[in-house]
């Protein structure tokens, strides 16, 4: 009788073990699936060392004005703690003084959220700027949010105090109530193209995306036309930091969609005043060999790289863009690869 139950017991023990290694090795081939659909060649070897990986992606490219970026990173380190620390770093702000995240809450008054964006008296270029601005690629405006400048040049003394905190108020009440067709063109796109036009363009690109998450990505792209799903976890944010040596202002939509062994966060971000209008990403994050995989797809559209000088500007514009995604991989590198 003991002799059967301990046959038993080493049994269970080795089909235990058996349905682990194979649910392993089916996640591993589900990451091999997903970097062989999305087109990426990766250096498996860089990818084994914890090293970052960054792609330029032309084939994501779709308008003139577009520019396409992915980053990959595999970490030997347990999937719930990277992506808890994934969490936390994609909010995070750099260590500029004055910056912050703020979560806008969907309530009837979303006003108070905005009381802490305005540019403080330290911040003497940036202030400088807006009071002599009268359009162009200096600022992200539109054609009305410079007639509202202009406007309370004559009224108020105090325009830096007051004019971005109306701006990102107007801004995120029609996100929420129009998505993408929401967004108001800026005045310097001069082309045709809009900040709307070239987001719908470049996620025609996104593979990946929309074959293996369809639910989330047609939530994504028709916000808010589109019923959200229990299973999205869905926040905005007002950001202030500095970036590229400006301190600007930003508004974040995030979606995450997590399952047992794979997550996907999906964000759109909206610049006041950057060499960039907008990105948007998706981050996937899943179990990989003895520890965790993370991917990042970068879509981020500007006028300011169309035209005949497209190549240099491409250039410029996808460092810009790595400069704005890469400490996240960093900060993640830095925390779980010793």
């Amino acid at each position: 009788m003991f002799k059967e139950r301990l046959l038993m017991k080493i049994f269970s023990i080795l089909l235990l073990t058996c349905t682990f290694a194979f649910a392993d090795a089916k996640q591993d081939n589900y990451v091999d699936n997903i970097l062989d659909a999305s087109g990426i060649k990766i250096d498996h070897n860089a990818l084994n060392a914890s090293k970052i990986i960054s792609i330029a992606r032309e084939d994501q490219e779709k308008t003139d004005s577009s520019i396409a970026l992915s980053m990959a990173l595999y970490l030997k380190a347990p999937y719930k703690d990277v992506l808890e620390e994934l969490k936390r770093s994609s909010n995070r702000v750099s260590n500029y003084k004055h910056a912050f995240s703020h979560e806008i809450k969907k309530d009837k008054n979303i006003k108070k959220y905005f009381k802490d964006a305005y540019l403080l008296p330290d911040e003497d270029d940036e202030i400088k700027r807006l009071k002599t601005y009268n359009g162009g690629g200096e600022f992200n405006l539109s054609k009305d949010e410079i007639k509202l400048l202009n406007k309370l040049r004559k009224e108020h003394k105090d325009i830096a105090k007051l004019f971005f905190k109306q701006i990102l108020f107007q801004r995120t009440k029609a996100y929420m109530q129009d998505g993408i067709h929401g967004i108001t063109a800026y005045e310097h796109c001069d082309h045709g193209d809009t900040l709307k036009d070239g987001f719908k363009g470049s996620s025609i690109g996104m593979k990946v995306f929309r074959k293996k998450f369809p639910n989330m990505y047609n939530y994504f792209m028709n916000y808010p036309k589109v019923q959200s799903l229990k299973q999205f976890d869905e926040h905005f944010y007002v950001i202030k930091d500095k970036i590229d040596k400006r301190v600007t202002f930003l508004l974040k939509h995030q979606i995450i969609e997590q399952k047992p062994n794979i997550t996907l966060i999906a964000e759109r971000e909206f610049y006041i005043s950057n060499s960039l209008d907008g990105i948007q990403t998706e981050i996937l994050c899943t179990p990989y060999k003895e520890g965790t995989f993370i991917a990042l797809s970068a879509q981020s559209y500007t006028d300011r790289v169309a035209g005949f000088s497209r190549k240099i500007a491409v250039k410029f514009g996808r460092n810009a863009m790595k400069e704005q995604i890469l400490p996240l991989f960093q900060n993640l590198q830095k925390k779980f690869h010793h």
